[in-house]
């Protein structure tokens, strides 16, 4: 059966992996490109904030986008808008300029990633969302590794990897508008009221924000800072390349944890291991030892990067499956609200400090979980665990409006009782 509905997409699989390599290939580059124009850190940090305020933006709108003109004609227009975008920061090296650019690729890429993704919750049915999801978190990871290889290829100083961008991005379109299925539905999600999310779970807010904080501000500066200390281009791609494979190995095994214990739990044990492996890049540095700093990459990846993951099914545990795609629309405002603060703040301490405030800010910000995850815990009688739904992989790139639509699809097919103590979200 999966075999079945594999095969007819193979080109949808294929546009989704090229878009994810480009998207990686291009966040550390321009990071790279922003350090040897001699951007101060700040404005790097605002330069790679644009982008999470253009992806937020994007979210909101797309979906009217694809109701007035339909899901082939919304993604050829924004993929060539991405496209257009990346060649352009190469020929007009500003700060201001890319801020502009950056957003605009922001949306763009928000838009690329909730048409594919819903042309691939439409294709799949009931009994193979699950594995058919699961390979598509794989390999968004997996590209996402990838992508950080190709800053290898040629310099980051030249035009070459902004074409290859721009390439890439195009290529991507082909096998996408090749594809002859029908054109998905979605579901335009209403608006939520933030304060009764936070009143339904607070953890699960906290958790999401800050993950968005400290994702943001690792994905966005991490390449930077391996530049800012000397490395080459080779060591930059090891280094930031090991964060992403943290992430995609560990990201399982923590969700299936979570699955079967008192979820806040685990997001604690998370919080707290992932708090003390921030430092270990810093230590490294210190030691001026490569190695020791390749494993505090890894490890930031394998316990940093699930928060959003564990915190968003901890929210999703608390409502019902008719609120889920509502909500949705607020755990994607509140991350990235702090994708576009983390870098930002990140930054700034970069130029005040050191250039490993980065880690101690990572190490900073995860001390609000562990608090607010202790005081749950001690404050509310845990969840029957057969009650918690499965806690589902997403990779940093997901959309929140697909991953919903999987979500309330899966949740409608199980039959549940009503929670007592759950709080009505005005919607």
């Amino acid at each position: 059966m999966l075999k079945q509905t594999l095969l007819p997409i193979w080109s949808l699989l294929f546009g989704i992996a090229i878009l994810t390599i480009a998207s990686a290939l291009q966040s550390s580059l321009i990071g790279i490109r922003a350090s040897i124009e001699e951007f101060n850190t700040s404005a790097t940090g605002l330069i790679m904030s644009a982008y999470y305020l253009g992806f937020i933006v994007g979210s909101l709108i797309v979906p009217n986008w694809i109701k007035n003109v339909g899901h082939i004609r919304v993604f050829a227009a924004v993929a060539s808008l991405a496209s257009i975008t990346i060649l352009m920061q190469s020929v007009l090296v500003n700060p201001w300029f890319w801020i502009f650019m950056r957003m605009c690729t922001g949306l763009c890429y928000a838009a690329l990633f909730i048409v594919t993704e819903s042309w691939l919750n439409e294709i799949s049915t009931n009994t193979t969302r699950g594995r058919l999801f699961s390979i598509y978190i794989i390999e968004i990871w997996a590209c996402q590794t990838f992508g950080q290889a190709l800053l290898n290829i040629a310099s980051p100083g030249g035009y070459g990897l902004f074409i290859l961008t721009s390439v890439l991005i195009s290529l991507a379109l082909v096998p996408l508008l090749l594809v002859r299925t029908p054109s998905p539905t979605i579901d335009i999600p209403e608006k939520l009221n933030i304060m009764g999310l936070v009143r339904t779970a607070p953890l699960g807010v906290t958790g999401v924000t800050i993950a968005g904080i400290t994702s943001g501000a690792m994905l966005s500066l991490g390449a930077l800072y391996a530049k800012s200390i000397g490395m080459n281009i080779i060591q930059i791609s090891l280094f930031t390349g090991a964060s992403y494979i943290g992430g995609m190995l560990l990201q399982w095994p923590i969700g299936l944890l979570s699955d079967r214990q008192d979820r806040r739990v685990t997001i604690l044990w998370v919080a707290i291991v992932g708090g003390v492996t921030a430092l270990i890049v810093p230590f490294g540095y210190k030691m001026d030892n490569q190695i020791i700093m390749m494993v505090g990459m890894f490890m930031i990846g394998a316990f940093i990067f699930p928060m959003y993951s564990l915190a968003s099914s901890h929210i999703n545990d608390q409502l019902r499956p008719e609120q889920i795609l509502s909500a949705s629309s607020g755990i994607i405002l509140l991350n990235g609200v702090g994708g576009m603060i983390g870098p930002l703040v990140a930054a700034i301490l970069m130029d005040w400090i050191s250039l490993n405030a980065l880690f101690w800010f990572v190490s900073f910000m995860n001390i609000f979980v562990i608090l607010v995850a202790l005081y749950r815990i001690n404050a509310q009688p845990a969840m029957v665990i057969e009650e918690q739904g499965d806690q589902i992989p997403v990779a940093l790139t997901v959309s929140s409006v697909a991953t919903a639509e999987m979500l309330v699809e899966a949740d409608s097919s199980i039959q549940t009782e009503e929670k007592s103590h759950e709080v009505e979200i005005k919607l």
